[in-house]
């Protein structure tokens, strides 16, 4: 399967620090990955946390409020959201009920990955990732991880 979208090795690995940081190996923490409109490549990232201070509190709970600001920083940067991710606690990455009926973004096509073990083993080979593309009406559609090609 040809890849849905494309980040730098670099960024990558600068994500996969913040996630670890941020989630302080006892929490699960987020991001929303950022590209220009009409790209596949992810440009940035921006924290969940960092457009909603109190959304990790263990699970996450993300406001409208983050949705709000995420939109505003979007629009004054001709950026879309790509795809989001979270980490889970363990090897287990398939979604949860909670995953499964709280899309981060309710758009057909939208791709959610999720980290194991609060992004601390995660590397670039994507070993144990989940890939998941949401298909309208809470459907999913698991996918390889191949959809997302580390450069």
């Amino acid at each position: 399967m040809e890849s849905k979208i494309e980040i730098e090795r670099k960024l990558w690995l600068k994500l996969l620090r913040q996630l670890k940081k941020r989630g302080k190996g006892t929490r699960e923490s987020g991001a929303f990955l950022l590209g220009k409109n009409d790209s596949k490549i992810i440009t940035e990232f921006i924290c969940y946390d960092d457009l909603d201070p109190l959304c990790l509190t263990g699970q996450i709970e993300f406001s409208s409020s983050g949705f709000n600001k995420l939109w505003e920083h979007c629009s004054a940067n001709s950026l879309k959201v790509l795809a989001d991710v979270h980490t889970h606690p363990y090897a287990w990455t398939n979604q949860s009920y909670a995953d499964k009926t709280n899309p981060m973004v309710f758009i057909k096509g939208h791709l959610a990955f999720i980290l194991p073990f609060f992004a601390k083993n995660t590397t670039t080979d994507l070993e144990g990732v989940g890939a998941f593309e949401y298909k309208g009406s809470f459907k999913w559609k698991k996918h390889s991880t191949k959809i997302l090609k580390i450069n």
